[in-house]
């Protein structure tokens, strides 16, 4: 689908007054665990030697120095490596190859940056311009496949209503690193792709128990039949090691 259109129309893109969404599966990490992850700054996770810095080897699942000397220190192993893990081509940015369990550039100019990981299926949509559509049911597995990532959805609204918007399924990186995320709820004019007025936003989880439910990022909104809003779903992780993940975080997303 063009992702600069539409598509198939206002009437088609949304229904919220018609369509009931199944609410989030009850799986979620205990916030225990997501707070911690989150306050300290832990030795970068690892599958293998190869999600290491020179220098350093994969111990119990985390870069520690090797045995060899001079030693290096335990702040250099908590660097990414000069290189990025891959099992196929998938595991790579366009314009990187997968030889040898590491992406490599494919010899193209401009070259590639073969250490980022792979964009999700709704990607490229990190502007409003780009934005992909809400066509009524959940968009499943998104990812942030960048610190700093911005997921942009644009969607069109049939009646006068409050509208809420979910990121929920909080799912890690294959790293450990956690979804904190703000949602920000825009007017929009589809004719001059133009962001409005900020209409809603939120960076905090429903409430704090230690419960599945809780696990959601929400935002509300007044909206107005025949209208069109634009939602941006924003990584708020400072941790620069996702750029180096075999996968970033990910996150489901709905809206009703």
């Amino acid at each position: 689908m063009n992702r600069r259109d539409l598509g198939l129309g206002l009437s088609t893109l949304f229904f919220m007054a018609c369509s009931a969404v199944d609410t989030e599966p009850e799986q979620a990490f205990p916030r225990e665990e997501f707070v911690e992850m989150q306050a300290r700054v832990p030795p970068r996770a690892c599958t293998s030697d190869l999600n290491c810095t020179t220098g350093c080897q994969c111990t119990r699942g985390f870069c520690h120095p090797d045995l060899f000397s001079p030693p290096t220190p335990q702040s250099v192993c908590d660097a990414p490596p000069p290189q990025r893990t891959c099992s196929s081509q998938a595991d790579c940015v366009a314009g990187c190859d997968c030889i040898s369990n590491v992406c490599k550039d494919g010899g193209f100019s401009p070259p590639a940056n073969c250490l980022l990981a792979p964009p999700d299926a709704f990607e490229g949509d990190d502007d409003h311009q780009i934005a992909s559509s809400y066509l009524g049911t959940p968009q499943l597995n998104h990812t942030f496949h960048r610190v700093a990532d911005v997921d942009w959805i644009l969607v069109a609204t049939p009646a006068n209503q409050v509208m809420t918007v979910d990121a929920y399924n909080l799912r890690p990186s294959t790293l450990g690193n956690f979804p904190m995320i703000r949602i920000e709820i825009y007017k929009y004019d589809y004719a001059t792709h133009t962001l409005g007025a900020l209409l809603g936003s939120t960076q905090s989880t429903i409430c704090n128990d230690l419960i599945p439910s809780c696990w959601v990022f929400r935002a509300t909104a007044n909206v107005t039949a025949g209208s069109v809003y634009a939602v941006a779903v924003i990584d708020l992780r400072a941790d620069p090691l996702n750029d180096y993940d075999l996968s970033g975080p990910s996150y489901d997303l709905k809206m009703y």
